[in-house]
Protein backbone atom coordinates (compact mmCIF):
# COMPACT_ATOMS: atom_id res chain seq x y z
CA UNK A 1 0.00 0.00 0.00
CA UNK A 2 2.83 2.43 0.82
CA UNK A 3 4.31 1.72 -2.61
CA UNK A 4 1.02 2.69 -4.28
CA UNK A 5 0.68 5.90 -2.27
CA UNK A 6 4.28 6.79 -3.10
CA UNK A 7 3.67 6.08 -6.78
CA UNK A 8 0.50 8.22 -6.71
CA UNK A 9 2.40 11.13 -5.20
CA UNK A 10 5.21 10.64 -7.70
CA UNK A 11 2.82 10.72 -10.67
CA UNK A 12 1.19 13.86 -9.30
CA UNK A 13 4.55 15.55 -8.96
CA UNK A 14 5.64 14.46 -12.44
CA UNK A 15 2.42 15.79 -13.97
CA UNK A 16 2.91 19.10 -12.18
CA UNK A 17 6.53 19.37 -13.33
CA UNK A 18 5.55 18.69 -16.93
CA UNK A 19 2.76 21.28 -16.79
CA UNK A 20 5.00 23.91 -15.23
CA UNK A 21 7.81 23.26 -17.72
CA UNK A 22 5.41 23.74 -20.64
CA UNK A 23 4.22 27.01 -19.10
CA UNK A 24 7.85 28.01 -18.61
CA UNK A 25 8.47 27.62 -22.35
CA UNK A 26 5.74 30.19 -22.97
CA UNK A 27 7.35 32.53 -20.45
CA UNK A 28 10.71 32.10 -22.17
CA UNK A 29 9.16 32.98 -25.56
CA UNK A 30 7.83 36.21 -24.06
CA UNK A 31 11.23 36.99 -22.51
CA UNK A 32 12.91 36.46 -25.88
CA UNK A 33 10.63 39.10 -27.39
CA UNK A 34 11.57 41.51 -24.61
CA UNK A 35 15.29 40.88 -25.27
CA UNK A 36 14.86 41.46 -29.00
CA UNK A 37 13.16 44.76 -28.26
CA UNK A 38 16.13 45.73 -26.12
CA UNK A 39 18.46 44.86 -29.00
CA UNK A 40 16.47 47.14 -31.30
CA UNK A 41 16.66 50.02 -28.81
CA UNK A 42 20.34 49.37 -28.27
CA UNK A 43 20.96 49.60 -32.03
CA UNK A 44 19.10 52.90 -32.15
CA UNK A 45 21.44 54.30 -29.54
CA UNK A 46 24.78 52.74 -30.51
CA UNK A 47 24.58 53.02 -34.28
CA UNK A 48 22.40 56.05 -34.85
CA UNK A 49 23.00 58.22 -31.78
CA UNK A 50 26.66 57.46 -31.04
CA UNK A 51 27.58 56.81 -34.65
CA UNK A 52 29.43 53.54 -34.02
CA UNK A 53 29.72 50.84 -36.67
CA UNK A 54 27.92 47.51 -36.75
CA UNK A 55 30.92 45.64 -35.39
CA UNK A 56 31.08 47.72 -32.22
CA UNK A 57 27.33 47.13 -31.91
CA UNK A 58 27.97 43.37 -32.06
CA UNK A 59 30.73 43.66 -29.46
CA UNK A 60 28.39 45.53 -27.13
CA UNK A 61 25.73 42.83 -27.56
CA UNK A 62 28.26 40.17 -26.61
CA UNK A 63 29.24 42.09 -23.48
CA UNK A 64 25.66 42.28 -22.20
CA UNK A 65 24.69 39.19 -20.19
CA UNK A 66 20.98 39.74 -20.82
CA UNK A 67 21.36 38.89 -24.51
CA UNK A 68 23.13 35.58 -23.95
CA UNK A 69 19.72 33.88 -23.67
CA UNK A 70 19.22 34.50 -27.38
CA UNK A 71 22.14 32.25 -28.30
CA UNK A 72 23.05 33.79 -31.64
CA UNK A 73 24.82 36.77 -30.06
CA UNK A 74 27.92 34.68 -29.39
CA UNK A 75 28.28 33.94 -33.12
CA UNK A 76 28.25 37.59 -34.25
CA UNK A 77 31.41 39.07 -35.81
CA UNK A 78 33.61 41.28 -33.63
CA UNK A 79 35.55 43.11 -36.28
CA UNK A 80 35.69 43.59 -40.02
CA UNK A 81 37.75 41.19 -42.07
CA UNK A 82 38.46 41.81 -45.72
CA UNK A 83 35.94 40.21 -48.05
CA UNK A 84 33.33 39.50 -45.35
CA UNK A 85 29.68 40.32 -45.76
CA UNK A 86 28.31 41.48 -42.40
CA UNK A 87 24.71 40.76 -43.37
CA UNK A 88 25.52 37.17 -44.30
CA UNK A 89 27.42 36.70 -41.03
CA UNK A 90 24.45 38.09 -39.09
CA UNK A 91 22.01 35.81 -40.93
CA UNK A 92 24.23 32.76 -40.35
CA UNK A 93 24.54 33.59 -36.65
CA UNK A 94 20.76 33.92 -36.26
CA UNK A 95 20.01 30.77 -38.22
CA UNK A 96 22.55 28.67 -36.36
CA UNK A 97 22.24 29.95 -32.81
CA UNK A 98 18.82 31.52 -32.19
CA UNK A 99 16.64 29.67 -29.68
CA UNK A 100 13.30 31.39 -30.33
CA UNK A 101 10.33 30.95 -32.61
CA UNK A 102 10.19 31.39 -36.37
CA UNK A 103 8.59 34.84 -36.26
CA UNK A 104 11.27 36.26 -34.00
CA UNK A 105 13.99 34.64 -36.10
CA UNK A 106 12.64 36.30 -39.25
CA UNK A 107 12.53 39.68 -37.49
CA UNK A 108 16.15 39.32 -36.40
CA UNK A 109 17.25 38.37 -39.91
CA UNK A 110 15.47 41.41 -41.35
CA UNK A 111 17.01 43.55 -38.62
CA UNK A 112 20.48 42.35 -39.61
CA UNK A 113 19.79 43.29 -43.22
CA UNK A 114 18.94 46.84 -42.13
CA UNK A 115 22.13 47.43 -40.15
CA UNK A 116 24.68 49.52 -42.00
CA UNK A 117 22.77 49.67 -45.29
CA UNK A 118 21.57 53.27 -45.21
CA UNK A 119 21.91 56.51 -43.30
CA UNK A 120 20.79 56.72 -39.69
CA UNK A 121 17.34 58.17 -40.35
CA UNK A 122 16.47 55.37 -42.81
CA UNK A 123 17.77 52.75 -40.40
CA UNK A 124 15.76 54.27 -37.54
CA UNK A 125 12.61 54.26 -39.64
CA UNK A 126 13.02 50.59 -40.51
CA UNK A 127 13.89 49.68 -36.92
CA UNK A 128 10.72 51.42 -35.74
CA UNK A 129 8.73 49.33 -38.23
CA UNK A 130 10.33 46.18 -36.85
CA UNK A 131 9.55 47.31 -33.30
CA UNK A 132 5.87 47.62 -34.21
CA UNK A 133 5.90 44.09 -35.64
CA UNK A 134 7.70 42.84 -32.54
CA UNK A 135 5.09 44.50 -30.32
CA UNK A 136 2.34 42.55 -32.12
CA UNK A 137 4.27 39.31 -31.62
CA UNK A 138 4.88 40.21 -27.98
CA UNK A 139 1.14 40.66 -27.43
CA UNK A 140 0.55 37.19 -28.87
CA UNK A 141 3.23 35.66 -26.62
CA UNK A 142 1.87 37.43 -23.54
CA UNK A 143 -1.69 36.31 -24.29
CA UNK A 144 -0.51 32.73 -24.86
CA UNK A 145 1.29 32.82 -21.53
CA UNK A 146 -1.78 34.11 -19.71
CA UNK A 147 -4.19 31.66 -21.30
CA UNK A 148 -2.19 28.54 -22.04
CA UNK A 149 0.20 28.83 -19.10
CA UNK A 150 -2.56 28.36 -16.58
CA UNK A 151 -4.05 25.58 -18.73
CA UNK A 152 -0.73 23.71 -18.94
CA UNK A 153 -0.09 23.93 -15.21
CA UNK A 154 -3.59 22.84 -14.31
CA UNK A 155 -3.74 20.05 -16.88
CA UNK A 156 -0.35 18.70 -15.85
CA UNK A 157 -1.39 18.52 -12.23
CA UNK A 158 -4.78 17.04 -13.15
CA UNK A 159 -3.26 14.27 -15.26
CA UNK A 160 -0.72 13.58 -12.54
CA UNK A 161 -3.50 13.23 -9.96
CA UNK A 162 -5.53 11.03 -12.30
CA UNK A 163 -2.55 8.74 -12.88
CA UNK A 164 -2.00 8.65 -9.14
CA UNK A 165 -5.60 7.66 -8.52
CA UNK A 166 -5.32 4.90 -11.11
CA UNK A 167 -2.30 3.51 -9.29
CA UNK A 168 -4.21 3.43 -6.02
Amino acid sequence: MIFRVGAAVLFTVIGGVIGYSLADRLREARNICVSIGQIFRSAEYIICRRGDDVYSFCRSLKEEKQFSCLGFVNFLPDEYKSGEDFHKLWRDAVESGFYGNKEEKELLIRFGEILGRADCSAQLSEIYDLERELEAIMVLRRDALLKKGRLYRGTGLLFGVMAGILVL
